[in-house]
């Protein structure tokens, strides 16, 4: 069986061992940075250019009265979903799953009227996919050359999940990957500007198209993934041996939800473990004990997604470490105002970024037993003379070490209501969203995303 074959025969198997509780959690997350991203700079452009470049359709355009085709509103809805770096991610490797799957489920689901059993078990295969393909490249193939997976892998994650919903037959399925394969993009070197959570809505979008194009018979190498030129080849590793992706597949069906991680600031993952260690730090430095020097430690790869040069604008502060921990440091919080309008960087943050150093290393030196494990040490100097450490494995909002229900809810309303819309719509989408599961009915939520905007 080679790697389409598996990934087909998953996509549309009898059974899918749905997590209910979790995909509303992350639909609930989703919808809300969504609306939040409905007034950045890169949706307003993307919104002026669909004035005149419309695809008439029934799709909804979240946070707006607008309508068109399934591709474009994913298009649309997923760069906002991932406008702010404020979508969920995953823990284990670096990936926004939610940002392509939901915008490209909900706008297929918008002109088919699917279930909500067919949405949730589309969005499994799309979580699960989205894993094993970036275990099978392996993603310390793929991302170290510069690919952004979130939207090479998204492609044919979100591609496979569309496929599910709409019950697309095992021969267009398998079409539909090599469709996907051929339209993978997408590189790190745009993180920092507006073309980075375009990525994302690009993914969606294409995910859309595969299987519309698929349906409508156009073909593709039946073995594209595995060819000696086809996708994994391409993005991967050529010599890795791959199979075993059934129980790959297998293993993240069952434990996607694990790896799954709710931001609670809106700025690149690669942040969270550092701006999380200076938040616990802080409590303990006396007043007026002045800060004079800033350590901090990743994990060797920790810095591949983030930016090293004194970032120019909000966008790129957001993936500039010694900024988000000196702001850490600066305000006890890191929230969306930090990176909004025209940004410029705070003069007492400056003075700390002066005084950070960062380093990487397999593992910190006080826990060696996490050899391999993303992390972030940071130890902090005072000018009493006292030193602060902390290391973190597990962010909060990491499934290990989770946001309550009623802190993600209230993320999402604080989220939708900075977007500008009124607390009781976005209390009402709110409540749509967590009252899905198990017998609810999707087109609660379509018409609470409706009412949003009015």
């Amino acid at each position: 069986m080679n790697s389409t074959d598996a990934l087909v025969d998953f996509t549309l198997a009898e059974q899918v061992n749905v997590d209910g509780d979790a995909l509303t959690f992350t639909l609930l997350d989703t919808l809300g940075v969504g609306l939040a991203g409905n007034i950045s700079p890169v949706v307003e452009v993307l919104r002026n250019w669909n004035e005149s470049h419309a695809m008439p359709g029934s799709a909804r355009v979240w946070g707006t009265a607008l309508q068109c085709d399934a591709a474009r509103a994913a298009l649309l809805n997923g760069t906002a979903a991932h406008a702010l770096d404020f979508d969920d991610a995953s823990p284990s490797m670096p990936m926004h799953a939610s940002a392509v799957v939901w915008p490209a489920l909900l706008a297929v689901a918008d002109e088919r009227g699917s279930s909500l059993n067919d949405l949730y078990q589309a969005a499994t295969i799309g979580q699960t996919v989205f894993r094993a393909i970036a275990e099978a490249l392996p993603m310390s193939s793929h991302y170290p050359r510069g690919w952004h997976s979130t939207a090479t892998i998204g492609r044919i994650a979100g591609t496979l999940a569309v496929a599910r919903l709409v019950g697309l037959s095992s021969a267009k399925t398998t079409h539909a990957i090599g469709i996907a394969a051929s339209m993978a993009a997408g590189s790190i070197a745009n993180f920092g500007t507006m073309t980075k959570p375009l990525h994302a809505g690009q993914a969606a979008q294409d995910a859309v198209l595969a299987v519309q194009l698929a349906e409508a018979g156009l073909t593709s190498n039946e073995s594209q993934l595995d060819h000696s030129k086809g996708f994994f080849a391409l993005f991967g590793d050529p010599e890795r041996d791959r199979s075993d992706l059934v129980a790959r597949l297998k293993f993240w069906e069952e434990n996607w939800t694990n790896d799954v991680s709710f931001k609670r600031y809106p700025s690149c993952y690669g942040t969270h473990r550092a701006i999380d260690g200076m938040l616990k730090i802080r409590d303990q430095i006396g007043a007026g004990d002045e800060i004079t020097g800033i350590e901090v430690m990743v994990h060797l790869v920790g810095l591949e997604p983030l930016i090293a040069h004194f970032p120019k604008t909000g966008l790129e502060a957001k993936f500039n470490l010694a900024y988000t921990v000196g702001l850490a440091a600066i305000e006890g919080s890191v929230v969306l105002a930090d990176f909004d309008g025209d940004w410029t960087c705070p003069d007492d943050v400056r003075k700390l970024m002066d005084v950070t150093t960062v380093t990487t290393a397999p593992f910190p030196p006080d826990k060696p037993e996490i050899d391999g494990e993303p992390f972030s040490r940071v130890i902090v100097h005072t000018g009493s003379g006292n030193t602060f450490a902390e290391t973190v494995v597990f962010t909060r909002g990491d499934a290990r070490n989770p946001m309550s229900d009623e802190e993600l809810l209230a993320k999402m309303v604080s989220c939708g209501m900075s977007g500008g819309f009124s607390r009781a719509g976005v209390d009402a989408l709110g409540q749509a969203v967590l009252s899905l599961y198990p017998h609810g009915n999707i087109s609660d939520v379509q018409q609470a995303l409706k009412d949003v905007s009015a």
